[in-house]
Formats: structure tokens, C-alpha cells, sequence
């Protein structure tokens, strides 16, 4: 059974192996999201501050620098296994969390779960992209939602457990990544999911791809990260230090990540009729002022902007894929790789440079510039162009 691009726009759209892909990367992205929420419970016992907090981040986004070589194996090599195995890998590492003694050991834990998160993302994109091609957009955004939905299942289901069961047994929750191993092994042992392009793929091409491309994803990944990257780590810690309780901060986040499901589902649609680059830049922009606002109003009325917020800014992922595997054509998996090498590389830079400012001035205050910093970077926008 092999997956097959759509070739005409007249095809119906494949919903069933983007759906099964899809509910992979719902199970994998619970477990991610425990980190974020988790932290209020993990700082006063591992002595963590906003700065140190934010600097782990680069121990869990560290084996991204892999992604490149996984993007180019997985255009010519079959990397299902790494797809299939990764939910199960994920869950555990995530929560063996509690059972950290000190910041190295935490930082050691991270560096794995990396790996595992590396294994997934490389090669599902891509395979994303061909199988619903030539609505890449929805496919994208399918894939994409299940990612936010997942995110935004992980903080209620970390915060409940450790609440009734206390963070010494969250590992019982990885038997849901290792049911979800399953059931991908059950249905896509037998999938192909190399490229059928692969024997034209060579590292020149790759090469002079990256060079005309990776500095303004660059730009664009900082300004994503200064906002996503930020309020995706500290959201949680700056709602308990307003006065909220960890279960009902952890329900905030949840709401503000199921708010950019609904986001992710719509822009990548949108953009398959009205432009990658035009849809970008509009929820850049919108996400930029909702989290101004959120940063101007009181408590507790400032938590009715996270609902745009999440819909926004949660919303730029999908179309950022599609515009990368349009821009890739011929070796999508490896441009996927490379732009997602980037973003969990620089996601960090962005965390920890708000993290930083939070400890210098206050949360407020950092926020309101990974706002300005966002609409800056949109004038890298213009360079993201197709050849031809």
C-alpha cells in the first residue's frame, strides 16, 4: 500500500490517511505540553528561574539539528518506524518528569525526549503534504490541529493527574503513547513512506535551497518563537503568579490551545485560496495586538484574549509548512527538516530572550516586546517567493 499524490484538483481530498496520520501527532503532542504547566510544580523544587527554565528549552529542542538528515533519509530511505515508535517514546520521557533529582538530570531527560520529537516531526509533514497534495493547505491543517488539540489536551491531563495522583505517577500515562504505537504500527507497517522523487534528490540541490531560503525562516521562526515559543513556556507560571490556581491556569492554556485548533484548521485552507504569505502576515499581525491587549487588561478579565490569541498566533504553523513544501517541490521531507531544525533551534533563543527580559523587568513588560519583535520580522515575508 503505497501513498500517492493527488494530481488533479478535480481529486477528492484523502481524509482517511491524513486523519490517521494526524491522530498520531494528536497522542505524541499530549505529552510535550506537560513541561509548560508542570513548571510551577518543577521550579521551587528544582530551585528553576524564568532564565533557567527558558535555557532547558534548548536541551529539549537540541536533536532538532537532526532533522535536516532525517528530512534527506526520509526522501529516500522508508522512515515509517520512526513515525510509528516516537508517541510511545515521547509519553515516557515526558512523565518521568517528577522523578528528576536536580537540573542536569532534567536537562538529560529533555535531550531524549528530543530525539523522540525529532523522529516524528521530520517525516510526517512530508508525507502529509503528498497524500492530500494538491490541497497541501488542509492536509497541513489536519495535521496541524491535531498537533494544537494535543497541546491543549497535555496541560488538562498533566494537571489533573499530578492534583489527584501527584507527579511520581504520571508514568502510567505513557501506556496512551504506547496504545497510540500500536495502532500506527497496526495500519502503517505496511506504508511506503519515502518519496518517489528520491533518486533526483542531491545535496547541491538541498544546499542551494537552504541558501536562498533559511535566513528569512530564520527571521520568521524568531518572531514566531518570541510569542508562541514564550506564552507555550511561561503561560502557565504567569497565570498562577496572577493569583490562578495551577488547575485552573492549566485549564486556561488548554483553552488557549484549543483556540488555535480552530486556527490551524481554518488557515491553512484559507491559505491554499488567499496566499501562504498574506495569511502569515495577517495572523502575525492579529496576534501581535491580542497579546498586547492581554498584557493591558486586569485580571481576570485578560483571559478572555487568549481565546484570539491562540486562534491567531497558534494559526502561522500550518501555513509556515505549506509555504516550505511549496517552496520544495522536489524534496519536501528535506526542506521540512531543515525548517523544523530551525524552528526547534530558535524557539529557544526566543524563550529564553523573553524569559530574561521577564526576570529583568517583568512578565508584562517582555511580553509587550515579543509583540513588537513579531511584526518586525514580517518584512522577511517578501523573500519567501517560488522560483518561476
Amino acid at each position: 500500500m503505497k501513498a500517492s499524490p493527488r494530481s488533479s484538483a478535480t481529486s477528492s481530498f484523502p481524509y482517511g490517511p491524513v486523519l490517521l496520520i494526524a491522530l498520531g501527532h494528536f497522542i505524541h503532542d499530549i505529552f510535550p505540553a506537560f513541561y509548560g504547566v508542570l513548571l510551577p510544580k518543577l521550579a521551587p523544587v528544582l530551585g528553576l528561574s524564568r532564565t533557567t527554565a527558558g535555557l532547558l528549552t534548548f536541551a529539549r529542542q537540541g536533536p532538532a539539528a537532526l532533522n535536516p538528515f532525517l528530512g534527506y533519509w526520509a526522501d529516500r530511505l522508508s522512515l515509517r518506524w520512526f513515525v510509528i515508535l516516537a508517541p510511545g517514546l515521547t509519553a515516557t520521557g515526558m512523565t518521568l518528569l517528577g522523578w528528576m533529582p536536580n537540573v542536569p538530570a532534567l536537562a538529560g531527560l529533555l535531550f531524549v525526549v528530543g530525539i523522540s520529537v525529532a523522529l516524528f516531526h521530520a517525516p510526517a509533514p512530508a508525507l502529509v503534504a503528498r497524500v492530500s497534495h494538491p490541497y497541501t493547505g488542509r492536509g497541513m491543517s489536519i495535521f496541524m490541529a491535531a498537533g494544537e488539540l494535543g497541546r491543549a489536551v497535555g496541560p488538562v491531563v498533566a494537571v489533573w493527574t499530578v492534583t489527584w495522583l501527584g507527579m511520581r505517577r504520571l508514568p502510567a500515562l505513557a501506556l496512551l503513547g504506547w496504545m497510540a504505537s500500536a495502532i500506527l504500527a497496526w495500519r502503517f507497517a505496511s506504508v511506503e513512506a519515502q518519496s518517489q522523487q528520491r533518486q533526483a534528490l542531491s545535496w547541491s540541490r538541498v544546499r542551494a535551497w537552504a541558501q536562498r531560503f533559511a535566513l528569512p525562516l530564520a527571521v520568521l521562526i524568531l518572531g514566531r518563537a518570541a510569542i508562541v515559543g514564550a506564552l507555550g513556556t511561561y503561560l502557565a507560571w504567569y497565570l498562577t503568579e496572577h493569583g490562578l490556581p495551577l488547575v485552573r491556569a492549566g485549564t486556561w492554556v488548554a483553552g488557549y490551545e484549543i483556540a488555535g485548533v480552530l486556527g490551524a484548521l481554518a488557515s491553512g485552507t484559507l491559505s491554499d485560496f488567499w496566499g501562504r504569505r498574506r495569511t502569515v502576515a495577517a495572523s502575525t499581525t492579529l496576534a501581535a495586538l491580542f497579546l498586547a491587549l492581554f498584557v493591558a487588561t486586569p485580571v481576570p478579565y485578560k483571559l478572555g484574549w487568549l481565546f484570539p490569541l491562540g486562534f491567531t498566533a497558534l494559526s502561522i504553523q500550518p501555513v509556515m509548512l505549506a509555504l516550505v513544501q511549496d517552496l520544495a517541490p522536489g524534496h519536501r521531507a528535506t526542506a521540512n527538516g531543515i525548517y523544523l531544525a530551525m524552528s526547534f533551534l530558535l524557539r529557544p533563543v526566543g524563550v529564553s530572550v523573553v524569559g530574561a527580559l521577564a526576570d529583568r523587568t517583568s512578565w508584562d513588560a517582555a511580553f509587550l516586546f515579543a509583540s513588537a519583535w513579531a511584526l518586525v520580522t514580517l518584512l522577511a515575508l517578501r523573500s519567501l517567493t517560488p522560483k518561476g
